[in-house]
């Protein structure tokens, strides 16, 4: 589908309050049904409940991959000798039967983090028609020899950009890959918790690393910490903020954060929730509202579908225990390359 963007002038922030309705429970059911035996490739299918009023999802397939970057080294840890690359073990999550192509969602875990804490989520995500491609990172995940180093961060940014390259090879029509002919490279969007929000805000809005192919992000809970190799430029990029004002060290972040962001824009406060909660595996209250209000904002702005953002207001407004504040029009004397007014 060719989105368009088309400039118009400034609007007033849009703020809809939640209706601080009881919030309702999301349930999960899974099986795991077999190993592919080529190379290190796992299969699983899950069954994914279906959204309210939503009607039933379909199941979803997961392929584990071994990523390895040689053109980029790893910095030593305290337990592991420097290496000459990257290696990011890789999970893709994708529809079962699904028509592609679909549009590619990268998921950035957080400091300590691991893809595997957010199989709920993702699981939503590609239940809703996406292929979703989340890294372990190096030397930030719960898995690094001698403990996480939060600094390594400076290198996600191009980690996400590798994963990028590598599924998109994987999805070419003739290629050797379950993925083949399942991506459409003209609609990536890329997502974050915390740290991993920090390589969200670098990939897109910083000199340093952008890629220019991302059209759309999703953050959470995110860190905004700055790249010493480049500069922020707030362009015109459909941006989501979520984050609980439950979090007092962080949510400030997201507050000062939102009114820097060119158009279209949206910040989702949810009351009373944990840092990652709503976003990991670990039950929250706000697990119910975040898979319907994120996959509302992908499908206006990976799909093109002019009635989402109807569906995420509905959606915070359903849990009752949020509050929204949007911008969507494009001003201002920046003219963006694509946009979706």
């Amino acid at each position: 589908m060719s989105l368009v963007r088309r400039p118009a002038p400034p609007m007033r922030d849009d703020v809809v309050p939640g209706s601080r309705n009881p919030p309702r429970t999301l349930h999960l059911r899974s099986m795991t049904v077999g190993l592919i035996t080529a190379g290190a490739l796992i299969a699983t299918v899950a069954a994914i409940a279906p959204a309210a009023a939503a009607g039933p999802r379909p199941s979803v397939q997961t392929l584990q991959v071994t990523l390895v970057d040689d053109s980029r080294p790893t910095d030593a840890t305290t337990s592991a000798p420097a290496e000459d690359q990257r290696v990011l073990s890789t999970t893709i999550t994708y529809p079962v039967g699904g028509n592609g192509p679909m549009p590619l969602v990268v998921l950035a875990h957080g400091d300590n983090g691991n893809p595997n804490k957010f199989t709920q989520l993702i699981g939503s995500w590609a239940a809703a028609g996406y292929v979703v491609a989340a890294p372990a990172f190096p030397l930030t995940s719960n898995t690094t020899p001698g403990g996480s180093s939060p600094g390594d961060v400076s290198n996600q940014p191009a980690d996400v950009s590798f994963v990028i390259d590598k599924v998109l090879k994987m999805s070419r029509p003739k290629a050797h890959s379950p993925l083949a002919g399942l991506v459409d490279k003209r609609h990536i969007g890329v997502a974050g918790l915390s740290l991993g929000g920090t390589t969200v805000y670098g990939l897109v809005f910083n000199t340093c690393c952008r890629d220019k192919r991302v059209d759309a992000a999703v953050l959470m809970s995110a860190l905004r910490l700055p790249f010493k190799d480049g500069k922020d430029v707030w362009r015109h990029m459909p941006t989501l903020l979520l984050h609980s004002d439950a979090d007092p060290r962080w949510y400030p972040t997201s507050q000062g954060t939102y009114p820097l962001l060119a158009t279209p824009k949206w910040f989702v406060t949810l009351h009373g929730s944990t840092h990652s909660g709503p976003f990991e595996d670990t039950p929250d209250p706000a697990d119910v509202a975040v898979p319907p209000i994120t996959i509302a904002f992908w499908d206006r702005y990976l799909k093109g579908d002019k009635s989402a953002p109807t569906r995420l207001v509905g959606a915070v407004q359903a849990y009752g225990q949020a509050d929204l504040q949007r911008e969507l029009r494009w001003g201002g004397d920046k003219k963006p390359a694509r946009a979706i007014a």
